[in-house]
This record gives structure tokens, C-alpha cells and sequence, in this order.
């Protein structure tokens, strides 16, 4: 004789603990409503391995130039196919008015720039930027004795970028910083992700609280676009470079002209925000 398990009876007892009943309703809903399947494994995982799971925790990338690192460790960035992560490190060499070499490894003659670059950044400490590293996996072994070789300013950092590609020397993925950057897969993660990593609260709060209306704007507009790229050709004739970076541009021009416009003010009048200049700058 079988005896079929709690979760199986749909007994409700004591010992029926949470996560089988959690189980339970996940089994059920993958039956009868596949598209609230996402949200239930969401639910179940948090039950099974802790609430921590589902924190988001998003990666800065000001942490990895500090002196508690070492400058013979590359930052890899890692990023799925038509992903470019590289904006990163321009957005954080304007933070902290560094200055940065940018090679894009893919000719011959690259190489060659990659050399002088780095040996006059090692006694400079700047940092240099190598973009598409994966195209030459086979340099990457010399390029890793190269860095390891050498004598190095401590401020001095390589910044390599990437897509995921197994040819990658695994010597070079345990001496660096793997960092993974991958676009958000939904509007509602999109929407999450810019409320969590672009949109802060002390950029949000500010006056005239008309802004947070106009930031929530961007931050649909910015995710509609990111995943109505997804369907290419449909709605788009090719795939095109839209990410973070078109975003904050376009909050950076939006609080400039409420700073203008605002000067201290609590409100201003949504009639008089000129939408068609705004669109006209976006678009």
C-alpha cells in the first residue's frame, strides 16, 4: 500500500509544514494559472532559502577602487549578448574625475595601444578600459601575466568587458572581480531596478514634488523601450543601444530644467512644463 504524502492529501494538519504548503499551491497554480507561475516560485524560494534570496542588492562599482583592493585584480564585467556594461566605468570615472584609457580589443593594432596604455597607467595610476576582451581569448593568458608581472600604482585599475563566453581563461576569472550585467528581463523588473539604482531617493524627493511624477515617466518610458526591443524586427527595423545611460541622461536633463524652472519652489504648474522641448531632447 502507498501512503501518499501531506502535501499529496491536501491535509491541513499541524505537521503540514509552510514550505509544503507553499509547494503545494505553486504545484497548483503551475496547473491551472501558468502566468501567476513566476510570482508563486518567488514565494516558494523565499520560503525554502530565507527572505534574504529576494533582497537586491545592486553592485557599485566605486566599492572595487578602493585601497582595500588590489590594483593586480581586472574587474571583469560580464554581460549578455547586445548588453554594453562599459557605460559603468564612464559614468564612474566622471564620479570621481579619473581619467581612462578606452581600447576595444578586436584588431591587431589593438593590442599594441593595449601595451602602452597600461604601462603608463601602472605609473600614472589611471585606469584603463578594455571593451570585447572575449574576441581574443587566447591574448587574456598574456595579458593576466602581464598585469601580474608587473610593478603597479595602487590607484591604478583594469576594467575588462565582456559577453559570456566559455573560452575565457578560468586563471583570469579567478584573479579578477567577476561582475555580471544583464538587461531586466519585464517592465516591472526594469521599473525596479531604476527605482533601486538610478532613481535614489534623494534625487526623487527633491522640489517641486512634480519631479517624482516626471522621474516615475522616465522610468516607464525607459522600461516600455527596453522591452519592446526584445520583439526586433516587430516595432523596431534593428536592435539599438538603449540602456541605463539613456536614462539618466534623460533624468540629468529633466532636473536641470525643474531646478530652473523650480527655484525652490514646492510646485509648479504642469501646464507650464514645456513637454513638447522635453520630448524633443528625449526622443
Amino acid at each position: 500500500m502507498i501512503v501518499p504524502e501531506p502535501w499529496m492529501t491536501g491535509d491541513d494538519s499541524s505537521t503540514l509544514n509552510e514550505t509544503a504548503r507553499v509547494l503545494k499551491k505553486l504545484i497548483i497554480i503551475k496547473i491551472l494559472r501558468p502566468d501567476r507561475l513566476q510570482i508563486a516560485v518567488e514565494q516558494f524560494a523565499v520560503k525554502a532559502l530565507g527572505s534574504e534570496i529576494s533582497d537586491q542588492h545592486p553592485v557599485d562599482l566605486a566599492e572595487f577602487i578602493s585601497d582595500k583592493y588590489s590594483p593586480k585584480s581586472p574587474l571583469l564585467l560580464v554581460s549578455a549578448p547586445g548588453y554594453d556594461a562599459s557605460y559603468k566605468v564612464d559614468m564612474l570615472a566622471k564620479q570621481f574625475n579619473k581619467k581612462y584609457t578606452s581600447v576595444a580589443i578586436g584588431s591587431p593594432e589593438a593590442f599594441g595601444l593595449v601595451d602602452t596604455a597600461i604601462r603608463n597607467a601602472a605609473k600614472s595610476g589611471n585606469w584603463v578600459l578594455l571593451k570585447n576582451v572575449h574576441l581574443a581569448p587566447n591574448w587574456l593568458v598574456e595579458l593576466e601575466k602581464k598585469i601580474y608581472n608587473m610593478t603597479l600604482d595602487k590607484s591604478f585599475r583594469l576594467f575588462l568587458t565582456m559577453e559570456n563566453n566559455p573560452k575565457v581563461p578560468s586563471t583570469l576569472l579567478r584573479a579578477s572581480h567577476v561582475l555580471v550585467f544583464e538587461p531586466p528581463s519585464g517592465i516591472k523588473a526594469a521599473m525596479i531596478r531604476s527605482f533601486t539604482q538610478s532613481i535614489t531617493p534623494e534625487r526623487c524627493d527633491r522640489e517641486p514634488i512634480e519631479r517624482k511624477r516626471l522621474h516615475f515617466l522616465v522610468s516607464w518610458f525607459n522600461a516600455v523601450v527596453q522591452e519592446r526591443i526584445r520583439y526586433t524586427p516587430i516595432g523596431w527595423s534593428k536592435v539599438y543601444e538603449f540602456n541605463e545611460s539613456d536614462q539618466r541622461c534623460t533624468l540629468d536633463c529633466i532636473d536641470e530644467w525643474l531646478d530652473s524652472m523650480g527655484k525652490g519652489r514646492q510646485n509648479v504648474d504642469p501646464d507650464k512644463i514645456p513637454w513638447d522641448a522635453l520630448r524633443t531632447l528625449i526622443s
